[in-house]
């Protein structure tokens, strides 16, 4: 898959790249086990304006990325199907601005484990 927006049934929003894990690797009879999260990322819509009038004034959304486990250092993460209410492609600027965090975070990672 790519990257998508994920509703789950508690709510969280998450942008994530998302996969299908599947039971074998034949494609006649593989079936789905369960989805597959990588870096995924909670949506929070910032500011003090109400959706509503946002979009009434056709005002930008501003939104605020969280880890979506800060607890981990894991960036894979295997959900099963039933906690997931919708799956969705982001907007265009939602995708841009989460590849940048990605790969900035990468940068960040590679610069730090390079030897000086």
């Amino acid at each position: 898959m790519a990257v998508q927006v994920l509703t789950l049934k508690t709510g969280d929003r998450i942008i994530t790249e998302l996969k299908e894990v599947f039971d074998s690797d034949d494609e006649q009879t593989r079936k789905g086990v369960c989805l597959l999260m990588e870096e995924p990322y909670v949506l929070h819509l910032n500011g003090s304006t109400p959706q509503y009038l946002t979009e009434e004034l056709g005002a930008e959304y501003q939104v605020k990325f969280s880890k979506w486990n800060p607890f981990s250092v894991d960036i894979h993460y295997k959900i099963p199907y039933d906690v997931v209410m919708t799956v969705n492609d982001p907007e265009p600027g939602l995708q841009n601005a989460y590849e940048n965090k990605i790969r900035q975070k990468r940068e960040l990672e590679n610069d730090s484990n390079s030897p000086e």
